[in-house]
């Protein structure tokens, strides 16, 4: 073993101690987020009590007993304003019209009318409470010019609701934009929240025009001098407050009013990039330690799901994507439930939702967790912590050059410089505030480099002076006792494995931090990494001499193309074409029907469904190679090359998911080693009665 060597592994080994150290922090804090919040939307409760003509309090004490702990309140909007019975808004020219048929009932109207003071343009608003009265006028003033917001006549002095003589707001602005305007957190909808002992997860939208000053009007408003839950943001424009010029000033406000109200900012998950919340993810990073993850179902998918899926589906996200916040709405179908004696039982609408309630809970008390105020995961971190990202940083470099040493492509010079690059890029970064960058970086450089140093490991069942490491046991020759070759085929795959899991091990470390765990900043380059390896792998299984072949890049390209070779090019291109139009959370080609039950099976059996790619096509591939013949590995090598490079791509792709927890990605890692073990062991059976036939043609 060269010095070289020696040195790199050395650094290999203290970078995956420190990355261990880091992914323990992680697992900490990972353990003590059990406290989940599942919350109702108020406004849609509230229409479908009215369609089944159920009560809303009487239902929501229902509700809570079955584990609901949160009622997400809505600010008023201006189109809503005439719903209720605190107010009645009409524009101007509405005025002025009713007052040419007939005559007005309140004396100021008429008197403006004839006075011709009533501005046609603007909104007038009629307001029988005086609480509401003070809440529109604050936060009117405060969404638009003050000198806009006129009032014109108060209520009496002394009486708190008047509809005699209401008092008169005139507002100046156009009535689309009033009708589309927040008016803040009525007060009756906290105020029933908290008499049913419940939270309440404020629900207000952005008006960009806001500064901090504003801004601090609208928490004030919403906080309504109590304890809450979970800010949730809404709008037509599917902002968050503040955007998207002063983020600064809403991460401000959710840091000045949390030692006394607790706030804490709902950052809502969504698949579909046109459903983003724009802004949502750099308020996280400004405020980590006060985010946590939401999961809803819009209304209109939600009309499309049963039950089961529903409460499958938040249960999913609880455990594997970190959700602290499921967010509810009625279901708005009827369920049926299973009787002693076998037959089924139509529910009401009020039973079927009050069975969600109570699967949701039990399925999370099931797996460990708490209903409650939602856990935050502390924004962790320090001086002591940038060190273990550094060594973890430069066990990367170290395997990057341990690599290039095996293919014979190292220079003596190479050694100094990457570990000298590696300190300058993470230390001058972090002092500017950037070290992330280099993290990201670097855990992407370390999950390719490992993925090719996986598969690497196979080339010694094509040349036998391969090896990782000096004394490596020797190779098994196929067509030994079946058992024989099945403990082959499981230390192929678990050597293989082991070097991915090693390389996992440094992108948890190098991305061990709040702002990952939430998933506000991400591992990126996940579809290089189940692409680039497989394709580095075949060109080094074609070209390289490690691998047993010599055969130069211009002899290859002046050797006769066949009509297969076209072919297996074409079908190789179509498999990364597909592969990278499957991968992500919202994928180009969906999945079928039966895939999503199978995934949905796999879950409920094994409690972390397995990767396809790894115990249908990488895992097997490993445990069958060491049972083929020598002249059948030349023949299908290259197909066993790409499966294996799938496979171990898949692994580190498993770990660069860092929202999901670390003890489901080592559970869903064991399921998919064990079933491809027990594929690849069908696999070699089936071979072994194939293995006298096939190699009859070249006996004879």
């Amino acid at each position: 073993m060269s010095a070289m060597r020696r040195m790199a592994l050395f650094v290999v080994l203290v970078g995956a101690l420190a990355s261990l150290v880091a992914a323990a922090v992680r697992f900490h804090y990972e353990r003590a987020s059990y406290r989940v919040e599942l919350s109702m939307d108020q406004q849609d409760l509230a229409d479908f009590t009215s369609a089944y003509g159920y009560d809303m309090d009487g239902l929501l004490r229902l509700m809570k007993a079955a584990g609901l702990t949160s009622l997400a309140v809505y600010e008023e909007l201006g189109n809503r304003i005439n719903l209720g019975n605190d107010a009645y808004e009409e524009t101007g020219q509405q005025i002025i019209d009713a007052a040419r048929t007939s005559a007005l009932i309140d004396p100021l109207l008429t008197k403006l009318v004839k006075a011709n003071a009533i501005d046609s343009g603007a909104v007038y608003i009629l307001v029988f409470d005086r609480q509401t009265l003070k809440r529109y006028i604050l936060i009117l003033r405060n969404q638009l010019e003050p000198r806009n917001v006129v009032l014109l006549r108060d209520l009496p002095r002394g009486k708190t609701r008047d509809y005699t003589a209401p008092a008169l707001l005139e507002v100046r602005t156009q009535i689309d934009y009033f009708n589309n305007l927040g008016l803040g957190i009525p007060a009756e909808s906290v105020d029933q929240a908290h008499r049913l002992g419940l939270l309440v997860d404020p629900r207000v939208q952005n008006n960009e025009r806001l500064d901090q000053d504003h801004i601090d009007v609208v928490f004030k408003q919403m906080l309504a001098g109590d304890t809450i839950g979970t800010v949730i943001f809404f709008g037509l424009r599917n902002e968050v407050l503040g955007y998207p010029f002063n983020l600064d000033g809403t991460a401000d406000a959710f840091r000045t009013y949390q030692d006394q109200f607790q706030p804490l900012f709902g950052n809502v998950e969504a698949y579909d990039p046109t459903q983003f919340q724009k802004g949502g993810d750099t308020l996280g990073r400004k405020i980590p330690g006060l985010t946590v993850r939401v999961e809803a179902i819009s209304r209109l998918e939600l009309d499309k799901l049963d039950l089961d899926t529903v409460v499958a589906r938040y249960i999913l996200g609880v455990r594997e994507r970190n959700i602290r916040v499921v967010y509810l709405r009625p279901f708005p179908h009827l369920a049926q439930v299973r009787q002693r004696d076998g037959t089924y039982r139509t529910m009401s609408a009020q039973e079927t939702n009050l069975e969600m309630l109570h699967r949701l809970r039990d399925g999370l008390v099931a797996n460990g967790f708490y209903l409650g105020r939602p856990s935050t995961i502390p924004d962790f971190g320090g001086l002591w912590l940038d060190v273990l990202y550094c060594l973890a940083a430069l066990g990367v470099s170290a395997a990057f050059l341990i690599a290039l040493e095996l293919y014979g492509w190292s220079r003596p010079w190479f050694d100094w410089t990457a570990y000298a690059f590696t300190l300058v890029a993470f230390w001058g970064l972090r002092f500017i505030g950037h070290d992330d960058i280099t993290r990201r970086v670097w855990a992407l450089g370390g999950a390719l480099t490992f993925a090719v140093l996986a598969g690497t490991t196979i080339a010694r069942y094509f040349n036998e002076r391969a090896t990782l490491w000096p004394g490596a046991p020797p190779l098994e020759r196929p067509g030994g006792s079946a058992g024989a070759e099945a403990l082959a085929g499981l230390r192929c795959l678990l050597v293989a494995v082991g070097v991915a899991l090693l390389g996992s091990l440094f992108v948890v470390g190098l991305l061990a931090q709040a702002s990952f765990m939430l998933e506000v900043q991400q591992f990126f380059g996940v579809k290089a990494l189940l692409v680039v390896p497989p394709i580095l792998l075949l060109v080094l299984y074609a070209f390289s001499p490690l691998w047993g072949n010599a055969t130069s890049l211009r002899d290859a390209g002046a050797a006769p193309v066949r009509v297969w070779q076209m072919l297996a090019v074409f079908v190789l291109a179509a498999g990364a074409v597909l592969l990278l139009m499957r991968s992500g959370n919202l994928p180009d080609v969906s999945v079928s029907d039966f895939e999503l039950h199978l995934r949905g099976f796999l879950t409920t059996l094994l409690g972390a469904r397995p990767r396809f790619k790894e115990f249908l096509i990488g895992f097997p591939a490993l445990v069958l190679l060491p049972a083929l013949a020598p002249q059948h590995r030349r023949v299908v090598g290259w197909i066993i090359v790409i499966a294996a490079g799938i496979g171990v791509s898949d692994v580190l792709d498993t770990f660069s998911h860092v929202h999901t927890a670390l003890l489901i990605s080592v559970l869903r890692l064991f399921n998919g080693v064990v079933a491809g073990a027990i594929v690849g062991f069908v696999a070699q059976w089936i071979y072994r009665r194939l293995r006298p036939m096939l190699s009859a043609p070249q006996a004879r």
